[in-house]
């Protein structure tokens, strides 16, 4: 019988993510610019073609990125929220959901950080920018949403301004917190903000 084979055809969405991290590779290592379509695939293992294969450009890719990360950030703070019914609490846990994540991979969200300074700076980029902190404040006013029905609160301001509000502690937080690895200040900030955040809801 011919020896099974022990590896098998990766999948073009395996393929996308193989990519991704490729170029999260290649920016915490020499930064946003050392990320050509060259030196991802060659990290990737890959040769150039398949990049071109998998994303239409490099700005294909950029957007895969955000879209990914948005997606799994936003999963991870909805799922600490509704863990609890009050307000402190709720989104005490998801700040902290959010501030676990930078803490487990620093690198990863310093060079995110730098890719997303970076964009704004370019002349095409501002867009995308845009549409990055709308994708957070949608889903987080979505989230809070469903989550202040279910338990019957309501707030003393727009929910869509609540929103934004969490979604900037959320960047302040992390983003401090990358700058000087500080953990009992950024829960000391999470603290605070909840409280605030408290007097805003009402039952």
């Amino acid at each position: 019988m011919a020896a099974e084979k022990t590896s098998r055809r990766r999948s073009a969405q395996e393929r996308r993510d193989d990519l991704m991290d490729a170029a999260i590779v290649v920016m915490s290592r020499g930064g946003v610019a050392a990320a050509t379509t060259r030196a991802i695939a060659e990290e990737a293992g890959v040769p150039q073609g398949v990049f071109h294969y998998c994303f239409r450009s490099k700005d294909d890719l950029v957007t895969a990125l955000f879209e990914r990360e948005i997606a799994r950030s936003s999963l991870r703070t909805s799922d600490a929220l509704s863990r609890f019914s009050d307000v402190r609490r709720g989104v005490g846990a998801a700040l902290e959901a959010q501030l676990a994540l930078v803490r487990a991979a620093p690198d990863y969200y310093l060079a995110m950080s730098e890719l997303s300074l970076t964009i704004a700076r370019t002349p095409a980029g501002p867009a995308l920018a845009v549409w990055e902190q709308e994708q957070y404040r949608t889903r987080a006013q979505a989230g809070l949403e469903a989550w202040s029905a279910e338990h019957g609160l309501t707030w003393s301001a727009p929910l869509e301004d609540v929103a934004s509000f969490l979604v900037a502690l959320g960047a302040g937080v992390t983003s401090t917190w990358l700058s000087d690895r500080d953990d009992a200040r950024a829960e000391s900030a999470v603290a605070v903000a909840t409280r605030a955040l408290d007097a805003l809801a009402q039952r």
